[in-house]
């Protein structure tokens, strides 16, 4: 038999190899974590969106919808403050759970985008029902919203491929990643100050043009946002919906 030393070196051994399998399989798009959210970003797919033009100083910050509405005020609240708009993706059941949310997000100057109608992981989804999700969103959101959510979608969890695309694309859609993940959403829950740090201690060049992931029903994100914003507009960054951070580059002389 093993003495206890040599159970404890065996053990300590699986533990460094097993721990970073284990949040390698939490980080990957697709993968559902502890509260059904996955975190990192992974190499972008051919006709999908990552990142605006750079050289225009703008800065997209984007907010995914699933479910829950909590600090959706605040939200609203600290981009009125700075006299921002953003891009809401929203799902159809958070549409129809919060009706008052989404059409709060027009009225301000917002744009809403597609996030399915159920937050289902797209590729294990058929065709059809891929199709079903986003054309029974877009007209619950068309309803509540007063505005079309095409072209804008963003798949849940990040969980995509070229077939899902496609059939995104057949509908009009044109899918909007992201180019830094706030992680709001992974557990574990994270502290304002976290994503503060994040966000801004990225240089110039990685934020120019950058789409940034965060989500509505985070307190923290809630909470971490005016400073975000503050220090964004002080480096001379404009904070800016997809559809204007996607409009063409500028021309140069």
């Amino acid at each position: 038999m093993r003495t206890r030393t040599e159970l404890g070196v065996v053990l300590a051994t699986l533990s460094l190899v097993v721990s970073p399998f284990l949040y390698a399989i939490h980080a990957k798009p697709g993968a559902v974590g502890k509260d059904g959210r996955a975190g990192v970003a992974n190499a972008p797919l051919s006709g999908e969106v990552t990142r605006g033009p750079r050289g225009k100083l703008q800065i997209a910050l984007t907010f995914d919808g699933g479910a829950e509405a909590e600090c959706f005020d605040d939200l609203i609240t600290a981009l009125a403050n700075a006299n921002i708009h953003s891009t809401f993706f929203i799902t159809g059941r958070f549409a129809n759970t919060h009706p008052d949310c989404a059409a709060t997000i027009t009225k301000h100057g917002h744009e809403v985008g597609n996030h399915t109608w159920s937050h289902l992981p797209m590729t294990k989804q058929s065709d059809a029902a891929i199709r079903d999700e986003l054309t029974r969103a877009e007209r619950r959101i068309v309803e509540v919203s007063g505005q079309n959510p095409r072209p804008r979608w963003r798949a849940p969890y990040g969980d995509r491929d070229a077939r899902v695309l496609k059939v995104a694309a057949n509908l009009g859609y044109r899918l909007i990643y992201w180019t830094l993940d706030s992680l709001d959403s992974v557990e574990p829950k994270k502290a304002p100050q976290f994503l503060i740090d994040r966000i801004t201690s990225r240089s110039d060049a990685d934020l120019d043009g950058a789409i940034i992931l965060m989500h509505v029903g985070e307190r923290s994100t809630a909470d971490a946002l005016p400073a975000i914003i503050a220090n964004l507009q002080a480096r001379g960054f404009h904070l800016v919906t997809v559809s204007k951070l996607l409009e063409s580059a500028p021309q140069t002389q």
